[in-house]
């Protein structure tokens, strides 16, 4: 049966269904791993038997729904555009470039954040008080804070993008 869903749908459906799927993959560690024998006496399982085809089975759906919803999702994300300040870019382009930024923010502040082992103010033996600082730090700030904004900006625009675009797919699992 075709489902129509908003991508923030199919983008929680993944999820869901990715920890449905990890439940099944803990089923293998732990309710199918018994003995096999005892004193080179096999032991008779039969009655898992059909547990285990049950599970086999799940697996194959959860995978093929998962599939079914990425590949909905990457379609819908590579073809919709979104407008970010005039300029109209696909939704895939603007999730990639967030992505990176976010990274760049995070690692730029993980770097010239001092506190507990990076103090700004040290005493050094055989030296004296030295202070240390970032090279150009006011320009770096502001270029995180400019940075920042523009993530805060697309992030608004991805999260309407989802929550008003749309997937048709056919699930088996749900």
């Amino acid at each position: 049966m075709m489902t129509t869903l908003t991508l923030q749908e199919a983008i929680f459906t993944v999820s869901n269904l990715r920890t449905e799927l990890a439940n099944e993959y803990e089923k293998f560690s732990t309710e199918y791993r018994v003995p096999i024998s005892v004193n080179n006496e096999k032991i008779d399982h039969a009655d898992k038997l059909s547990k285990v085809n049950e599970s086999l089975a799940k697996v194959k759906q959860l995978r093929n729904d998962l599939v079914t919803l990425k590949t909905a999702i990457h379609h819908k994300n590579s073809t919709a555009t979104v407008v970010l300040d005039g300029t109209e870019i696909t939704a895939s382009s603007a999730l990639e470039s967030l992505k990176i930024e976010r990274g760049i923010i995070n690692n730029i502040k993980n770097n010239i954040t001092f506190g507990y082992g990076r103090e700004r103010v040290k005493t050094i033996s055989g030296v004296g008080i030295v202070e240390e600082g970032i090279i150009n730090e006011d320009e770096i700030k502001e270029y995180l804070s400019e940075l920042e904004t523009l993530v805060n900006k697309k992030s608004i625009l991805i999260d309407k993008f989802n929550s008003t675009e749309t997937i048709d797919v056919t699930l088996t699992s749900i």
